[in-house]
């Protein structure tokens, strides 16, 4: 009767280790990507990759980064399809603030596509009128610090077109975004344009068609600093008195062309970070899309 009790204690306990285990990659899961998850499937979307969610989230924490996210969004983090399950209706963001970036209409809706890049899911912009708005404000303004990063290809390079920035051309030194400036062709020069050539970038950034390149800016308040693929391509010393507005992925809505591409990856901190900080971002977006 004994070695049978015991027997019976033996299994208990080895089912209730195996079912623990079966739920540990779950515990392990940050409460900030527990939230996340939830509110992407009652919103109807669906979460792509939970592990990459997870890390990126790991990260940032222990970076100390992640309190200055103001928009966190990536074609593998979490996204609601239409109805086709094609088009990319919203983009959700992961960095806590529910700035998620949004289209109703189906025409303008960039295509969600499976291995564009490293065996990863990416978004198509057809260089006709699609573009994602954030339902919420950025509020960055002033001179306030900041970093924009945006993991992107273009093809071919059109006249003007913008990819990704805020901030309104109503009124002189409104804006920080990311537009090209030069003639069509297979390359051409990136800018950052505060809103005309006073405060536009005052280094000339090349840029090959056909090339995924991960583009992150940094500015203190004084200086920014652009950097590719790891790589600072400069540094510009104007001050930029942004306008607080929606942040936009694609065509903007007053300014900048249509963009053709592909898009990854996308953020805004509400800091300049640090060369530790950023090289860390740098190289996890690396590792994950093989950029580099």
């Amino acid at each position: 009767m004994k070695r049978f009790i015991f027997a019976i204690i033996l299994v208990l306990a080895f089912c209730a280790d195996s079912f623990a285990l079966n739920l540990r990659p779950y515990m392990q899961t940050p409460p900030e990507v527990q939230v996340f998850a939830k509110r992407v499937i009652e919103d109807g979307g669906q979460i792509v990759d939970l592990e990459f969610c997870q890390k990126y989230t790991r990260l940032s924490k222990q970076l100390l980064t992640w309190s200055n996210g103001k928009f966190v969004g990536d074609a593998n983090m979490g996204v609601k399809l239409d109805a086709s399950g094609v088009s990319v209706q919203t983009l959700y963001d992961l960095s806590g603030n529910n700035n998620d970036a949004v289209q109703a209409t189906v025409g303008n809706q960039p295509v969600w596509t499976q291995n564009v890049q490293g065996g990863r899911a990416g978004l198509v912009f057809d260089g006709i009128n699609d573009i994602l708005i954030t339902a919420n404000t950025i509020s960055i303004s002033g001179n306030t610090p900041r970093t924009l990063q945006l993991c992107f290809l273009i093809d071919p390079i059109t006249i003007h077109p913008h990819v990704f920035g805020w901030g309104d051309q109503a009124s002189l030194n409104t804006m920080f975004k990311i537009i090209v400036t030069s003639p069509a062709g297979s390359t051409g020069t990136w800018t950052l344009w505060g809103r005309g050539g006073g405060n536009d970038w005052e280094t000339a950034i090349s840029v090959t068609a056909g090339a995924f390149m991960n583009h992150v800016i940094t500015y203190d308040g004084a200086t920014a600093d652009w950097f590719r693929n790891g790589l600072s391509s400069g540094t510009s010393n104007h001050v930029w008195i942004t306008t607080a507005t929606t942040a936009e992925i694609g065509k903007g809505a007053i300014e900048g062309a249509p963009f053709t591409g592909k898009v990854l990856t996308s953020s805004i901190f509400n800091a300049a970070l640090t060369t530790a900080q950023r090289t860390a971002l740098e190289s996890f977006v690396d590792a994950y899309y093989s950029i580099y």
